[in-house]
């Protein structure tokens, strides 16, 4: 979006207020600075040069991006792609980026990991019986396993299940030995010049490996790779796809079987990345079939697909306002009456977890292919 056009976009916006009935940060707070409305003012204050107060950069990054008010707005404005423009603007700026989104990205560029993890324990996720028989970069599969960093170092369950799930339908693919980060935070923190710089590190190593297919295990990465670098990079080429897609086609193909399991009540969380994100992929079907093959009826939460609540931490917001983050997330979970909730994004897994353990309740909250390898048919 150019400036000009993010300027007439903010001023379609007809202050019809319907965005506060599906913002949570306004939910959250009840106050229109920390709302789509109220975010679309300050970033016309931004395209005009204007100075903004410390609350109003407060709420421009505390904005999760999950971009329900795009979906909802009756003008059609896209309010998410105009604060992360915003934020653009205002990189390296005294009202621009916080330390910790200097801190993080200082990270990612360093150890290759958004998580300050060490990079000789990036494949400690891997089940040990596969460890002397992995031949990682060296295999000559086109086809890349890429776990990223929330799965790799925070949910190791979501990267073990998947790789043995793909292991146990005999499909080719490969994982690296040095893993990057897909970069996705550098991007939505708005260091557009590092983020693309970072992107095409990551690209080179893609041709480098001739991969063509990346099947990932993290909505954020399926972000990054489905909608963010064929933006920027015009030698991107690369075939994206979520593992959930993949093992569904292997369930089909009758190369995974699944057993019913034991009677329980199971929510799904539809993460934001996974579909109103997504430029054309809208990931809603492949989980539910896959979880009604183990004999398991899902009971949907009061707002789903399309229309479900970010986690809260989407965005970084998680490193700048945490109570925040928890509030949001706690929103959801008290809604809960079931036996366990899952979710294709380790992000919202170790989110919801965190919130659970700050509230001191017990929910089971897991990755959905640990539920699938768990329910295999042996």
């Amino acid at each position: 979006m150019n400036e000009q056009s993010i300027l007439e976009s903010i001023n379609n916006c007809v202050e019809c207020k319907e965005c506060l009935r599906h913002c949570q940060t306004y939910q959250e707070t009840n106050d229109e600075l920390f709302s789509p409305f109220g975010r679309l003012k300050i970033a016309k204050k931004v395209f005009e040069d204007e100075e903004i107060t410390e609350k109003e950069r407060k709420s421009l990054y505390t904005c999760t991006m999950c971009s329900l008010c795009d979906e909802t707005c009756p003008q059609e404005i896209e309010t998410s792609h105009i604060v992360h423009e915003a934020k653009f603007r205002l990189y390296g700026t005294e009202k621009g980026q916080y330390k910790i989104h200097d801190t993080i990205i200082g990270g990612i560029l360093k150890k290759d990991n958004s998580v300050n993890g060490d990079p000789k324990e990036r494949l400690d996720w891997l089940p040990e019986k596969y460890k002397k028989e992995e031949r990682y970069d060296n295999k000559k599969s086109d086809t890349l396993l890429f776990l990223g960093c929330m799965s790799s170092y925070k949910v190791k369950e979501s990267a073990s299940s998947t790789y043995q799930l793909l292991k146990e339908a005999d499909f080719d693919f490969k994982i690296l030995k040095d893993e990057p980060c897909c970069g996705e935070y550098i991007y939505s923190a708005g260091n557009l010049d590092e983020a693309i710089k970072y992107f095409k590190k990551v690209n080179e190593i893609l041709k480098k490996n001739n991969i063509k297919t990346i099947i990932v295990t993290c909505a954020g990465c399926l972000y990054a790779f489905n909608n963010v670098y064929s933006k920027y990079l015009d030698d991107y080429n690369v075939n994206v796809k979520h593992n959930l897609q993949v093992i569904a086609e292997l369930e089909k193909q009758g190369k995974l079987e699944f057993s019913p399991k034991t009677l329980e009540n199971i929510a799904y969380h539809d993460a934001c990345r996974m579909g109103r994100k997504l430029n054309d992929m809208k990931l809603y079907s492949e989980p539910r079939e896959l979880i009604s093959k183990c004999g398991i009826e899902i009971q949907e939460l009061s707002k789903n697909e399309n229309m479900t609540p970010c986690c809260g931490a989407g965005s970084g917001v998680r490193g700048v306002d945490k109570n925040l983050c928890i509030k949001m997330g706690n929103t959801l979970l008290e809604e809960l009456n079931t036996d366990q909730l899952l979710s294709a994004c380790p992000l919202c897994v170790f989110n919801f977890r965190y919130v659970n353990y700050k509230k001191g309740t017990n929910k089971r909250i897991n990755y959905i292919t640990e539920f699938l390898r768990d329910s295999v048919k042996k």
